[in-house]
Order: structure tokens, then C-alpha cells, then sequence
């Protein structure tokens, strides 16, 4: 009667261990991981501004922090469309996680800020792709005419 296992079990085991881990090892990765954080935070705004401008009742814009490290959602009070410092309240600031930036250069920033009015629908046109990168990952971020936002 033969104890162990044969070479050939070992060498499946370790052949469906490596497959394993193939498959889940960019899921693993701290910089694809950020983007993806940071790509789901910035989609994220994009509905909460829409909501604080309903909840408000008042334009509410969103609009990137100025290192592009982050955005912040603000309340359009003076009616020009823009953040105007001392006029403008913000509502929130998010920095992305990690060392994540919007790369303004590969970045179609369109209509920023993203304006929407008391009604929550877009006050301005809005289209934009902003491209975040952390190290040399990217992560395309769409955010459509309608407000709508996707992850590319």
C-alpha cells in the first residue's frame, strides 16, 4: 500500500495554485486598486452633487481640487457657474486615495465644473473623460451629457 501522493498530483495542485493565482494577482495590485477606488469615488460625486442640488434646491457644481488630487462639491450661490472662493460654499472635499491624479493633459476636461440645476438635470452641456493615473496605470473615467458616469 503506497503513502504520499504521486508527482503528477503535486504537479495539478500546483498548476491549478498557479492558475489561481494569475487570475486574482492583478486584483492584488495597491495601484489598480486606487484607480479603481478613486474611479468609483469620482463617479460617486458625480450622483451626490446631482442629489445635494435636488436636496438644496440650488445649482450645485463639482469641480477638481486644484493639484487634481481630488474634487469637491460646492454650491453655486452667486449663479456664475463656477467656484468663486468666499461666495461659493463646499459642501464636500475628497482627495482620491494613494497617489492618484487626474492626468489633465490625456484628460478631456470639457465643461468643468459639472453643473447641475435645483431640478438635478445638467446645467451646462456636460462631457468630460478624465484620465487618472497612479505610477503608470490609468484609468478612464466618462462622465456623458446626461450626468451619467462610466469607468473605462
Amino acid at each position: 500500500m503506497r503513502r504520499g501522493f504521486s508527482f503528477l498530483e503535486a504537479l495539478l495542485v500546483l498548476a491549478v495554485l498557479g492558475l489561481v493565482l494569475l487570475l486574482t494577482a492583478p486584483r492584488l495590485d495597491p495601484q489598480a486598486q486606487a484607480l479603481r477606488q478613486a474611479g468609483q469615488a469620482l463617479q460617486q460625486g458625480v450622483y451626490l452633487t446631482r442629489l445635494e442640488a435636488l436636496r438644496q434646491n440650488q445649482r450645485a457644481g463639482l469641480d477638481l481640487l486644484p493639484q487634481g488630487e481630488g474634487f469637491f462639491l460646492f454650491l453655486d450661490q452667486d449663479l456664475d457657474r463656477r467656484y468663486t472662493p468666499g461666495a461659493d460654499p463646499v459642501v464636500r472635499s475628497l482627495p482620491f486615495p494613494g497617489r492618484v491624479r487626474v492626468d489633465r493633459e490625456m484628460s478631456q476636461l470639457g465643461n468643468l465644473p459639472l453643473l447641475f440645476d435645483p431640478r438635478g438635470v445638467p446645467a451646462k452641456p456636460i462631457a468630460a473623460t478624465l484620465v487618472l493615473r497612479s505610477g503608470e496605470k490609468t484609468l478612464r473615467v466618462v462622465v456623458a451629457q446626461t450626468g451619467r458616469v462610466r469607468l473605462e
